[in-house]
């Protein structure tokens, strides 16, 4: 009867380990611009999706174990035993939502709605004042140029419509009168 010695009995163990994190890192709130140099903040929210995945396998993928047989008394490799490996590869999915609220803090954001709604105000006034501005000098031109007889005719005709020419108070226009005596 032979003995056999199995030469160097071994173990193996594997798999993977996968760490995902996701970091939120601080960012500024969204701002808008107003004219006069007004920049607001306004609160945020960041939602932020992901989905990792990871396909884990060996190379070259072995079907067998091959490990040595000796002989006991010589030493010499009497065959190579061979054992089956069922190799698998591993596949991982992970998904998921991370979520950031920022709110600004403090007095600054009233006072930028307060001061965009003064902003507001002045931009209508300015406005309202260049209509104003543009009436006068319709009034003014037309009513120049209707005092020296002359006016628009066709498709200019509407800029001084609306404009009336007339007797300033208190003058007398050059007149004349028929005067008949009664004998």
């Amino acid at each position: 009867m032979a003995n056999t010695t199995v030469a160097s009995p071994s173990s193996n163990a594997q798999g993977t380990v996968n760490n995902n994190a996701t970091m939120i890192a601080p960012q500024s709130n969204p701002q808008f611009r107003m004219s006069q140099g007004i920049v607001c903040s306004s609160p945020s929210l960041t939602i932020t999706p992901y989905v990792t995945d990871a396909w884990s396998f060996n190379t070259p993928k072995e079907t067998v174990t091959r490990q040595n047989i000796y002989d006991e008394d010589t030493g010499a490799i009497k065959y190579v035993q061979e054992t089956p490996r069922f190799e698998k590869e591993n596949f991982n999915l992970n998904y998921g939502i991370s979520a950031q609220i920022s709110i600004p803090l403090g007095k600054a954001p009233a006072l930028c709605h307060q001061a965009t709604e003064v902003n507001i105000k002045n931009q209508k006034l300015l406005y309202e004042k260049g209509k104003l501005e543009l009436a006068l000098f319709r009034l003014k031109v037309c009513g120049e140029q209707g005092k020296l007889g002359v006016t628009f005719t066709g498709k200019y005709a509407s800029i001084c419509e609306g404009i009336k020419v007339t007797v300033p108070p208190g003058q007398v226009i050059p007149h004349s009168h028929s005067l008949s005596s009664e004998k």
